[in-house]
């Protein structure tokens, strides 16, 4: 059976506003299941001063209302306020990506989410109990350093949003499977690394869909994809996205 699928691809919106995740008391915290995790922790340059590191942060959030969360590096005191993260307008899952400069004594290896602010008619405050994203770097070749002689110390653990990255054109793909993978095939996430000019410097399986065939046929597709070129600062910064494909089952 030979059948075509488009990627979904994981919206890209961002409010850029600081909101402390500190509530009023009288706001009572709820177990719901967290909707913000951190989906990617990825060293992308160091500071030619041998002092700062920086990270581009990838956070997936799901649900219509948007959030405010604090994040934490595993062994650091302080936590990590996030600016507000707005939604995809149909509620699907959004992703969003900052850059973050760490001071390399502290050790980055890697970051979680710990309590997101839900804002909307019913805000809400969530403890999210979640695994921490293990740091990865940048393919070699994307690995950059940059000027850190004039960070302050104000200018460390703030997050900054990146321009993200445009899909500008995304062929169907071709995949064969017979009746029964369909009906147990999961969705394939396929981690994709975007660079200068938008070129695809690696792809990965994030999630499997249970059957390598279809997984192969999955990152054949995610390649083929053109992006744009994701930025900081106005100059080009490797960042990783998601691209999911779910298969036919009729």
């Amino acid at each position: 059976m030979i059948s075509r699928l488009r990627p979904l691809v994981v919206a890209l919106s961002v409010v850029v506003a600081l909101y402390a995740v500190t509530a009023p008391s009288a706001r009572a915290a709820t177990t719901t299941p967290c909707p913000l995790r951190v989906v990617s922790f990825m060293l992308v340059a160091r500071g030619q001063t041998g002092a700062i590191d920086r990270f581009v942060v990838g956070l997936l959030l799901s649900g219509h209302n948007p959030v405010s969360a604090s994040l934490s590096i595993p062994g650091l005191q302080n936590d990590i306020l996030t600016p507000v993260v707005a939604p995809a307008g149909d509620g699907s899952e959004s992703i969003s990506h900052y850059v973050l400069d760490v001071p390399r004594a502290d050790n980055a290896t890697g970051l979680t989410v710990l309590g997101v602010l839900v804002h909307g008619p019913n805000e809400a405050e969530i403890t999210c109990h979640q695994t921490v994203r293990v740091a990865s770097s940048a393919p070699g070749s994307a690995t950059a350093s940059f000027d850190d002689s004039a960070l302050s110390a104000s200018d460390l653990l703030y997050m900054q949003p990146v321009a993200e990255a445009q899909v500008l054109q995304s062929e169907p793909a071709r995949y064969s499977a017979t009746p029964d993978m369909l009906k147990r095939a999961a969705p394939a996430v396929i981690a994709v690394i975007v660079g200068k000019g938008g070129t695809i410097l690696s792809t990965r399986v994030e999630q499997s869909s249970g059957f390598p065939a279809l997984d192969s046929d999955a990152v054949t597709a995610a390649r083929a994809i053109v992006f744009s070129e994701p930025q900081f600062n106005g100059a080009a910064i490797p960042v990783e996205y998601l691209m999911t494909y779910r298969f036919d089952k009729h």
